[in-house]
């Protein structure tokens, strides 16, 4: 059957004034599924709505503790920073006080350091000037284990004479004094029975300085008299130098018997 313009007008207007005609309509025109769609998606949007409710509470209880967090290490941090800056105190105070222990430290080595090297040069001076007597009291034997024979030990006076005599400009005075304090200058007697002078050096350890001033004295008195001069240490030991120097035949050796040193 077809409808005229005033049925469909009617059939409207039913529809819309008559909800219990409109649903008996949509029964027949409708399928199951979509008569059911509109109770569905009225479910499905409030699991919809009391899960995001849900996650809000959620999200709500995450963000305080979040909070809770976020304040507990802003304390944490804050309360380290004190810590780290008194141990910086602490540690800037340790550091103070063990530099200028250190400090004190290394002026009492230096004093103590100081006084040994003190203690040794006066001990090695004081060796020296045994040494340098016992040397003068042994000139005999000193002369006679070089082959030679002592006519005489000449003395300060008489080397200052010397100089004296030749008056030499060239010569600074500290080694003009070193000169008449020479240990020991002898006129001795060859084996070929020539007039020629010792000039040894006396020393516990023999070392350089004294090797030096014994060929300097030696070349003094060639100098000053014209006769030859044999160079020479007495000691009871030498250095790698002075060793040398004495195997080459440059200088002479006495050695000291550790008895000749010992107090009588």
């Amino acid at each position: 059957m077809t409808l005229n313009a005033a049925d469909k007008t009617r059939f409207l207007e039913a529809l819309r004034d008559d909800p219990e005609f409109l649903q008996q309509v949509r029964q027949h025109v409708l399928v199951a599924d979509l008569l059911e769609l509109p109770e569905r998606f009225a479910a499905f949007a409030s699991t919809v709505t009391a899960f995001m409710e849900q996650q809000r509470e959620i999200n709500a209880r995450v963000d305080q503790r979040l909070a809770a967090l976020e304040s507990t290490l802003a304390a944490f941090t804050e309360q380290q920073r004190e810590i780290n800056a008194r141990v910086d105190e602490r540690l800037a105070a340790l550091e103070s006080t063990l530099r200028a222990f250190m400090e004190q430290q290394r002026e009492t080595n230096a004093r103590i350091e100081a006084r040994q090297q003190q203690i040794t040069d006066d001990l090695g001076d004081l060796k020296g000037h045994v040494a340098g007597r016992i040397a003068r009291e042994m000139a005999d034997d000193i002369a006679e284990r070089f082959g030679f024979e002592m006519i005489e030990v000449l003395s300060g006076n008489d080397l200052r004479q010397m100089l004296r005599q030749h008056n030499p400009a060239d010569i600074a005075p500290g080694v003009r004094r070193s000169f008449y304090l020479a240990d020991l200058v002898g006129r001795v007697i060859d084996r070929q029975g020539n007039e020629i002078f010792l000039a040894a050096e006396a020393s516990y350890t023999a070392d350089q300085r004294d090797s030096d001033r014994a060929i300097r004295n030696a070349e003094f008195l060639t100098r000053f008299t014209g006769v030859s001069a044999v160079p020479a240490v007495a000691s009871r030991h030498n250095d790698r130098e002075v060793q040398r120097l004495v195997e080459a035949g440059t200088i002479r050796w006495f050695e000291f018997d550790q008895r000749d040193l010992s107090p009588q």
